[in-house]
């Protein structure tokens, strides 16, 4: 019978709502927090799930689980435990809801930051679980303790490799004075973007089988399409926009992608006019002048075709992770479908997506 992704998601999703309810009873908070020793009432832990519950809620393309599904199966794995889907899909949006507190965003997946709807204090603390809450699995695995070990390393290397990368790209978009080099964003983006894809690949070969050298060369192959996909977004936030985010949203931010570090390097003043676009733009967030000064930015990277080229790096990065992949893994239907995934993504730099 043919692969079918679409059920696979399907799965995928359903598993995620029972690692994070809709509606928690007592048996899921005993199996995330341990047995509470006084009462407390289930309406108080819904208003703590709620934040993360309603960013999961607006969808995305949970393609992170599915990599974890595709590298299960074609590392030789057979009864996939569709919950484990959750220890990449659930960090990954509680670091969307801590990104957007850090950067001040004030749209996601089309709708307001969750942290403009429950405040902030309660969106960290929900994004903060989201890191941490699907942990209680690895906790439950039936797995030999070697095997258990391993799982847990890797989920807690990500966990700081995250927070790692985050503090990279904040500390870079704070200081208009300073341009990173293009390697050091690069390894930025392996902290903040290619960790959980690389997770999601290390995490289904691992469960599938105690093959450590192939769950590490299989998550450096999807480290690197997690960074082909992070430039991918950088170049379309400033092409055409991203999908419920506003076009130009990262000069708002004064984020250092790759295109600005390439127009900084290769213009004749060494960046100094854009610099001082990204200056205007952050003491002048609420003027009726912001657009013009986003597209002035844009006009300049298109002008010095940092654009272009900082496409054309996500083209060769994906392409080689795609070869890689191929010679990684026997083929397999899995295969044919991972192969198809990483296509989409470079399909998508000429194309409209719906989400991050």
């Amino acid at each position: 019978m043919p692969l079918d992704v679409n059920q696979v998601l399907g799965l995928l999703e359903d598993a995620l709502f029972r690692v994070l309810p809709l509606h928690p009873d007592r048996a899921w908070v005993e199996a995330v927090g341990g047995s509470p020793r006084d009462p407390i009432p289930l309406s108080a832990i819904e208003v703590l799930n709620q934040p993360g519950l309603d960013l999961v809620l607006r969808g995305g393309k949970r393609w992170r689980p599915l990599v974890m599904y595709l590298c299960h199966q074609m590392a030789g794995g057979e009864d996939f435990p569709w919950e484990w889907g959750s220890l990449v899909e659930l960090p990954h949006n509680g670091s969307l809801i801590i990104d957007d507190i850090e950067d001040h965003g004030e749209e996601r997946r089309g709708k307001p930051a969750v942290h403009l709807i429950y405040g902030e204090d309660l969106a960290i603390n929900s994004g903060n679980l989201l890191y941490f809450l699907p942990t209680y699995l690895l906790d439950r695995s039936p797995l030999p303790d070697s095997r258990y070990r391993a799982l847990v390393s890797a989920y807690l290397e990500v966990m700081r490799r995250l927070h790692f990368g985050q503090g990279l790209d904040i500390q870079w978009h704070n200081d208009h004075g300073f341009i990173p080099e293009v390697p050091a964003y690069l390894q930025m983006c392996r902290f903040k973007t290619g960790s959980l894809s690389s997770l999601a690949a290390r995490l289904g070969v691992l469960l599938a089988q105690e093959d450590t050298q192939l769950a590490a060369e299989a998550g450096r192959v999807w480290e690197d399409i997690g960074v082909g996909f992070q430039i991918m977004d950088d170049v379309k936030n400033l092409a055409r926009g991203n999908p419920g985010k506003m076009r130009g949203d990262d000069i708002v931010e004064g984020k250092k992608s790759l295109p600005v570090i390439l127009h900084c390097q290769s213009s004749s003043d060494g960046g100094a006019r854009l610099m001082a676009i990204f200056q205007k733009v952050r003491d002048n967030r609420q003027s009726p002048q912001l657009p013009e000064l986003i597209e002035e930015a844009i006009g300049l990277m298109n002008a010095s075709a940092s654009l272009t080229r900082a496409r054309d790096l996500a083209l060769r990065l994906l392409d080689e992770a795609r070869q890689n992949l191929e010679h990684l893994f026997p083929e397999s239907e899995y295969r044919k479908a991972s192969l198809q995934l990483v296509q989409g993504f470079l399909e998508n730099l000429d194309t409209k997506d719906k989400t991050r």
